[in-house]
């Protein structure tokens, strides 16, 4: 029995979607940062909750809705603790929340978010000797094209892994297998034929 690798890719971003919006003190669109911040306002019986964002350039806030007129019996009691302490993980999870902008009409910029890929290896058995298989973990909505995260990776040039992928060197385990395919939680990209060239293919077979 052959035991070959399989690594997992965990992209974990750096920093947070912003906002663009009209700025009355600007008097245009600007972007506004996530302040990782919460605001638990109450309305006599009821709460509303919202993730505070500041414009980048003057500083003036605005409020983004997470609930609007509720009883605060109807959050879980963990949230609204996190809420009230201002957790910096839940702002996170919010921030990345697609359908809290969609509620808020809000236009959310994804692109230019930088990230980092934390490894972790595992042993599994494969009939295929000549195979390494890396999953992509991914919990938040990111903006970037397969070819950008592996070229970033394997620290090799977007055409040389463009190269790559029509010599049939890899695999994106999808129904597409499109450099094109934005990267998504749980997706498996699989290297049949591994050249030395590639710095960490090399270290790692």
């Amino acid at each position: 029995m052959s035991y070959n690798k399989k690594y997992i890719w965990e992209v974990v971003p750096e920093n947070l979607p912003k906002v663009k919006r009209n700025c009355p003190k600007c008097n245009e669109k600007t972007y506004y940062i996530n302040s990782e911040k919460f605001r638990v306002n109450a309305n006599k019986s009821n709460i509303d909750v919202w993730l505070i964002y500041q414009c980048e350039n003057c500083k003036s806030t605005w409020n983004m809705t997470i609930y609007e007129r509720i009883n605060p019996r109807d959050i879980n009691k963990d949230e609204y603790k996190k809420f009230l302490a201002n957790d910096k993980h839940l702002a996170r999870e919010y921030a990345f929340d697609l359908s809290i902008y969609s509620k808020n009409k809000a236009e959310i910029i994804l692109e230019g978010l930088n990230y980092k890929i934390i490894e972790s290896e595992l042993d599994l058995y494969y009939i295929n000797e000549n195979e390494l298989s890396v999953e992509v973990l991914c919990n938040y909505k990111m903006d970037i094209r397969v070819d950008k995260f592996l070229s970033d990776k394997l620290e090799v040039s977007r055409s040389k892994i463009k190269s790559m992928h029509q010599n049939g060197e890899f695999i994106i385990k999808d129904n597409k297998n499109s450099l094109n395919t934005k990267i998504k939680n749980g997706m498996e990209i699989s290297f049949v034929k591994i050249k030395e060239e590639v710095k960490f293919l090399k270290e790692i077979v």
